[in-house]
């Protein structure tokens, strides 16, 4: 049996017998228990409503020298919420519209009134204003969400914006109304939008991010999660949308993952130290040997090529360090696993103790997966630097990969984990091993077990929050004094094609075009001048960037490129490109530098055809001058 509903009446009536009607007729009520309380007149009724709140108010249309309908308007007026029906002696249409107009929820005749009518009158009035107190209630609260909150209907048309979304976009919930979301969304791809919507009414959800251009032409971070909602019979009826602002957020994580880097690169410096001097011995031994006449031609081939080999793997070791320290955070791509584990095991190779042995394997075709190159290699680096520290005295390190299919079991044992096919990167090491007491901590942040100065306790902690990004998890097993292995499992797509692996080029031959080399390093200028010459190109040089330009205005019928270094004395290169870019419209240049950090950019977005990384070798310069000769022809 259903509770009667309880109500709290005020009933205003002048005449004592209809109160007394009123009264029997709400006492037979079944469904509603009401406690009644009656006021006379006007301003009686008036100073009541405003001392207490009311369920519902039952308000007669003759109150002696005025009428309901004035109280009705006063109530509305001064903005006192409750249901108010007017009660009347007899019928009259224009007083039942007036009465509405005023906001009256319902109109009743008395002298057709009756028990039955006069319940389903009250309870209708109570639930449906009661039901708007909710609505209006969660719009307050939508209002409030510092989320931009959008609904849109089936066809992506705005339906609701809160007023979050009104300051994300800088448009009026009216004005956004009616519009696609498609035009809303300012600077995010029409095509995105459309595939989020087709997703959502097909699977229920969608969650990504997106590069939005707000009001004031600035772009911001949103986190996008989109949900179906659906009627009460499970038909779809609009998509909810909300957007939450992480730019600040996004901008903070990469910081920390940048200083988290560069406490990595300070643990690997002795090992770097070391081995960029055992790389400088060859070079000297080797110069030293070719001074020598006595040298025949298969020792000086030998020695030639001892030289090139260590200046490569130094080049190669500085590269990929400064490339790890930079750690410019990319897009989320399809990535070759495989190429990813081989770039971190070469950069173990030359930067870890010798005492240590690396090895790796891999399986023979591993899934690509989806994720940040840099750092999923900044995880590896993490795990591979810690394996290294509990190994003071030398042991084995591995690194492995393989493709892994968690079926629904295992996937409920791990709280990250969802069924589907994955790839597992393991690193496992002959250490010291985790005691079991220190397992469980140590992925929080700046816990760690080693001296004070000897680390920050945010490794592990920043390879779980990075793993997590990527939908991923990790798993931990070891006993002390048995080392410990480190599985990194990461969500595969096994239909994804990763970039293609590029190849070496030939060195092509000049015809005797004139370059123009600029650049402060006399002994860089030197060798590059004698290899373009070898290639058959015909070579000015310039140590500065003055010059630079007064050679050009000499010889600039004579010069088809110019190749200039960007950190220069005096004038710098791009201040040298910009002055060529005015004088010399014409003219291709090619920017170098070894210092990278956003300075290749820079130099295209003022003119430079291409950009050079330092160390070069001959066939890189070569190549580059072809295409881009090539392309100017």
């Amino acid at each position: 049996m259903t509770t009667p509903l309880p109500l709290d009446v005020l009933l205003i009536e002048d005449d004592e017998e209809d109160y007394h009607i009123v009264r029997r007729l709400l006492a037979r009520a079944t469904t509603i228990r009401c406690t009644l309380q009656w006021c006379a007149t006007y301003e009686e009724a008036l100073q009541t409503l405003r001392q207490r709140p009311f369920d519902v108010c039952l308000l007669d249309y003759r109150l002696g020298s005025e009428d309901g309908l004035t109280l009705l308007r006063t109530i509305r007026r001064e903005g006192l919420a409750l249901p108010v029906i007017l009660l009347t002696g007899q019928g009259d249409v224009a007083v039942d519209l007036e009465a509405m107009a005023a906001g009256a929820w319902d109109y009743l005749v008395k002298g057709q009134l009756d028990a039955a009518q006069l319940e389903r009158s009250i309870r209708y009035a109570v639930e449906r204003f009661r039901a708007e107190e909710r609505i209006l209630e969660q719009a307050m609260l939508l209002d409030a969400a510092r989320d931009a909150i959008l609904a849109v209907d089936l066809e992506g048309r705005v339906v609701y914006a809160n007023s979050s979304a009104e300051r994300l976009t800088g448009e009026s919930a009216a004005q956004l109304l009616g519009q696609p979301i498609q035009v809303v969304c300012k600077g995010v791809e029409s095509s995105v939008l459309t595939a989020a919507l087709t997703q959502v009414v097909t699977e229920g959800s969608w969650n990504g991010e997106l590069l939005m251009r707000v009001q004031e032409g600035e772009d911001r971070l949103l986190e996008s999660r989109w949900t179906l909602v659906r009627d009460a019979y499970g038909r779809p009826r609009s998509v909810l949308i909300l957007y939450t602002d992480i730019t600040e957020r996004r901008l903070l994580e990469q910081q920390f993952l940048r200083a988290q880097r560069m406490e990595s690169i300070g643990r690997l410096v002795s090992g770097m130290a070391h081995d960029l001097n055992n790389l400088f011995v060859p070079i000297l031994l080797g110069v030293r040997m070719l001074e020598q006449d006595t040298l025949d031609s298969d020792r000086r081939k030998r020695a030639l090529h001892m030289i090139q080999r260590s200046a490569e793997r130094g080049a190669d070791l500085v590269r990929q360090v400064l490339a790890f320290a930079r750690g410019m955070e990319g897009e989320r791509v399809p990535l070759d696993v495989r190429a990813l584990m081989e770039e971190v095991a070469q950069l173990l190779q030359e930067t870890f103790p010798r005492s240590i042995q690396i090895e790796t394997r891999f399986d023979d075709q591993l899934w690509p997966i989806r994720g940040d190159a840099t750092q999923l290699q900044q995880v590896l680096m993490n795990l591979c630097v810690n394996a290294r520290d509990a190994m003071p005295d030398g042991g084995r390190l591995l690194l492995a990969a393989e493709n892994v299919q968690l079926d629904a079991h295992y996937a409920r044992r791990i709280l990250e984990a969802r069924p589907g096919p994955y790839v597992c990167l393991a690193v496992s090491d002959t250490g010291i091993g985790i005691p079991a007491d220190v397992l469980d901590k140590i992925f929080e942040p700046f816990f760690t077990t080693k001296p004070v100065g000897k680390g920050s306790g945010l490794g592990l902690s920043t390879a779980y929050s990075i793993v997590r990004s990527h939908g991923g998890f990790i798993e931990v097993h070891s006993e002390p004094g048995h080392g410990a292995t480190f599985r990194v499992y990461l969500p595969a797509e096994p239909e994804a094609a990763t970039a293609p692996v590029a190849v070496s080029t030939p060195a092509f031959r000049g015809r005797g075009e004139g370059v123009l080399l600029v650049d402060d390093e006399p002994f860089v200028l030197e060798a590059a001048r004698e290899a373009l010459e070898q290639l058959g190109y015909r070579v000015f040089t310039a140590t500065n960037g003055h010059e630079a330009v007064r050679c050009l205005e000499v010889h600039a019928g004579e010069i088809q490129v110019m190749v200039t270094d960007l950190v220069m004395p005096e004038m710098d290169g791009l201040g040298l490109i910009r002055l060529v870019r005015e004088r010399w419209p014409a003219l291709p240049v090619i920017a170098s530098s070894g210092l990278h950090g956003g300075r290749a950019e820079a130099a295209r977005q003022i003119g430079a055809r291409a950009f050079l990384h330092k160390p070069y070798t001959v066939e890189k310069l070569g190549a580059l001058l072809h295409e881009v000769l090539h392309a100017r022809s």
